[in-house]
């Protein structure tokens, strides 16, 4: 009795094992035939992703600016799983969608807190004024600074885009060091606003 169980059980699971390869197949099947259809959406989906020029005269060296603008200036971008990368001498630029990363060379000459903001203001678009300023972080983290910027040519921009995003800029500097010494500025995170 007990080897008839025992048998009943190992062809239950032989049944489940080919069950389980049938259904994987099958998901495996699925997901080849929509995996392209499923990247070109994503590609598409992406915010601030054109492929024609847009002309309405954003004035910016980065910030702002769509893929194919600063392809054009930049030359090609490397693609990245974080974004579309852009090295540059003493810095790296990151866009993702519709914001950009500032990776500091650590060794280089923007790596101090006002040279930081200074090459931040170079990368934002001409007509952005500074809004406010702001420190935060604890005595056990790396400490942040926070600018704001308004730009009225990138809110126009983001209207010609269909985005819903504001002209404000919020420029987010980390710190290599804690709220005691603060030390040089590793990453700052230019992000743009959205509308609620």
């Amino acid at each position: 009795m007990m080897s008839g169980r025992g048998g009943d059980r190992s062809g239950f699971s032989v049944l489940n094992a080919r069950l389980l390869r049938f259904l994987c197949l099958v998901a495996l099947v699925g997901v080849a035939g929509l995996s392209g259809s499923a990247i070109e959406a994503a590609q598409n989906a992406a915010p601030c992703a054109v492929s024609a020029p847009l002309g309405d005269g954003l004035k910016s060296a980065a910030f702002g600016l769509t893929r194919q603008e600063l392809d054009r200036l930049y030359g090609p971008g490397a693609a990245a799983q974080s974004g579309q990368v852009y090295p540059f001498d003493g810095f790296t630029l990151t866009l993702v969608g519709c914001d950009l990363v500032i990776d500091i060379d650590q060794n280089g000459r923007f790596a101090g807190p006002q040279a930081a903001r200074d090459l931040v203001r170079t990368l934002l678009p001409e007509d952005a004024v500074l809004a406010g300023r702001w420190q935060f972080g604890t005595l056990q983290s790396a400490s942040q600074d926070a600018e704001e910027w308004l730009s009225a040519s990138l809110a126009t921009r983001y209207r010609l885009l269909g985005e819903p995003r504001t002209g404000a800029i919020l420029a987010l500097s980390t710190y290599t060091g804690d709220a005691m010494q603060s030390g040089t500025i590793a990453r700052v995170e230019l992000r743009s606003a959205e509308i609620p």
